[in-house]
Formats: structure tokens, sequence, C-alpha cells
């Protein structure tokens, strides 16, 4: 789908009914944003960071500020152009992808001079840029597909090192379903375990969804020939065919690609809730507590400065 066909509210539409994360770069969208709506030609160098370890660097042209390149550095670009990354860039940005940028995958050029007249259509490009990142992790899953509906599916394993040592693996099973198996790994050990909560919910069928399974210490059957995997659990999917149909794809290969940090948000969302419920409680007892302190018996001294405590009420009728 070309840019001018872009409409970042199907995105919001389809993100509307549970928390997802959005796939556009926020600062990138902002920045352009800026530069298209004003017209603003002066210098421009950023560099920001996103999910699953994406760089993205923006500048002008130091000879030419009208100018602005948009870089994107991804941990497997060159898995991605093998699986046709660089054709659907071309099919989406057309005149707009140049050479890639040394050390980064791929690179976009606007001339700040040759924008469409309407504001509209210029904050509609800064958003289609500002998904480039997407665009490029959907490139093996529309290769599967497109093999699927063409009646020929890919015979081999994709195997994607999206994170570098964590992955993502696709495969064909018959002609009506697609596997995708990733590997997760945790850096908090707490987090293993409220992982392990959120994972094994997935595997509730639920009608409509891709059937979805969760192992913690067994790699899936179809990745036990696979070298080098390291992994805290494996997550397995099959996807049916009616999740890979024309009116489903793409809300599919958004859901699938965003998995990962999907889960790793709502873990973190989840310790946050639990902390703030533990301090909420840590300042209930201590407000217990100060209530049921005790005022002590008090020494006085007298003129000569001798002391004495003074005595509680005594007995009735004394």
């Amino acid at each position: 789908m070309p840019w001018t066909q872009f409409d970042p509210r199907q995105w919001l539409l389809r993100l509307s009914k549970m928390i997802i994360l959005e796939h556009g770069n926020k600062i990138v969208e902002e920045t352009l944003k800026e530069r298209f709506l004003t017209g603003r030609q002066a210098g421009l160098e950023l560099i920001c960071a996103d999910f699953d370890g994406v760089t993205f660097h923006l500048a002008t042209n130091p000879n030419a500020k009208n100018v602005i390149t948009i870089s994107v550095a991804t941990k497997c670009g060159p898995v991605l152009k093998k699986y046709g990354a660089d054709a659907k860039l071309k099919a989406i940005y057309g005149n707009l992808v140049v050479a890639p940028e040394a050390g980064y995958d791929a690179t976009l050029s606007v001339d700040l001079n040759n924008l469409p007249a309407a504001d509209a259509e210029k904050e509609k490009l800064a958003a289609s840029i500002s998904f480039i990142k997407r665009h490029l992790f959907a490139a093996p899953f529309d290769h599967v597909f497109r093999s699927m509906e063409s009646g020929n599916p890919v015979a081999e394993l994709l195997d994607i090192p999206y994170r570098g040592a964590e992955r993502v693996f696709i495969k064909t099973q018959g002609k009506d379903r697609v596997s995708v198996f990733f590997t997760i790994n945790f850096k908090d050990p707490d987090d293993i375990i409220i992982g392990k909560v959120f994972l094994q919910e997935f595997k509730k069928s639920i009608g409509g969804a891709p059937s979805v399974d969760f192992s913690q210490k067994d790699p899936p059957a179809e990745l036990r020939g696979v070298r080098g995997l390291q992994a805290d659990g494996y997550v397995s999917m099959i996807l049916f065919d009616r999740h890979f149909q024309a009116s489903a794809k793409e809300r599919t290969i958004d859901m699938v690609i965003q998995f990962r940090n999907y889960l790793h948000y709502h873990i973190k969302c989840s310790k946050s809730h639990l902390h703030t419920r533990m301090r909420n409680r840590v300042d209930q007892l201590l407000k217990v507590l100060n209530r049921a302190k005790q005022d002590l018996p008090k020494e006085k001294k007298t003129a000569s400065g001798r002391t004495f405590k003074k005595a509680g009420p005594g007995p009735a009728g004394k």
C-alpha cells in the first residue's frame, strides 16, 4: 500500500479495544510533522531508539538543508532484506527510498520543497514514515503469506534474529496453517514468574484466535534441530488461513510483530501495580502503628532539681 493511501486512523481503530503499543515511532513522527508543517529548513541531527534494538537517525543534508534523510538500523537487516524488505519499502514509499546510509538498513529522503500542498497530506506522510520499522519487520510475514495465497508454501524454516539472542521462526504447515515461534528471554528473574502467568493465559482457547502454546523448558518439535537456541521460554502460535487472508493479514502481522513488546510492557505494568499496592499497604500499616503509639509518662523536675513522675489517677473512691 503506497504511503498516499496510508491512514493512521486504521491502526488506531485496530488498537482501540485493548492496550497495544503503537507501531509508529512518535519522536520521528512529531519531528517530521513539525518540519513539514512549518517548512523550517534548519540543521537537524537526531538519533533515537525504538523497541527491538532499532535505531533511527534523522539528519539534514549539510549542503541542502531542505533535504531530510530518515535512516533505520535493526538487529536483523540482512535477513529482512532476504525476504523482500527492500521491495516492500519501495512499494510503499516509492522515490523516497534511497541508498542506505552507512551502518543503517534503509534510508528515506524527503525534500521539504517538494511536499504535498495540504497539511493533512503532510501529516499523513510524517505518520507513514514513522511506520518504517513496522514495514521492515512485516516483510518475512508478507513473504510467507503470499506463498500460501499462491498455493506454493515456503518449505524452509525462516529464522529472524530480531533481537539478537531472541529469535522468531516462521514455518508453513500444509496449505492452510502457518506456525510462528518466539524465543523469550527475561533479564530479571522476577519477570520469568510474572511472564509465565501471562503466557499460560494465552494457552486458553478463544474462538477465532490463533492457537497458542507456551513451553518453559523444551523447545517445540519444529525447533529441536536448530542450533544456538537460548531462551527462558518458547511461545508457539498457529495461524489459520482466516488469519492471513487479505482482509485480516495486516492486522495479524501487526499483532504478531508486537507480541514480544506487548508481553514485556504488561509485565512492567503489573510490577508497577504490585509495587504501588505494596507501598499503599505499608502506608496504611504505619498509620495503624502511629495511632497505637502510647504516650509514656514524662519526668518532671522541682525547683530544687529533684525529679518525680506524675502519678496516674488512683482507684475510685480514694
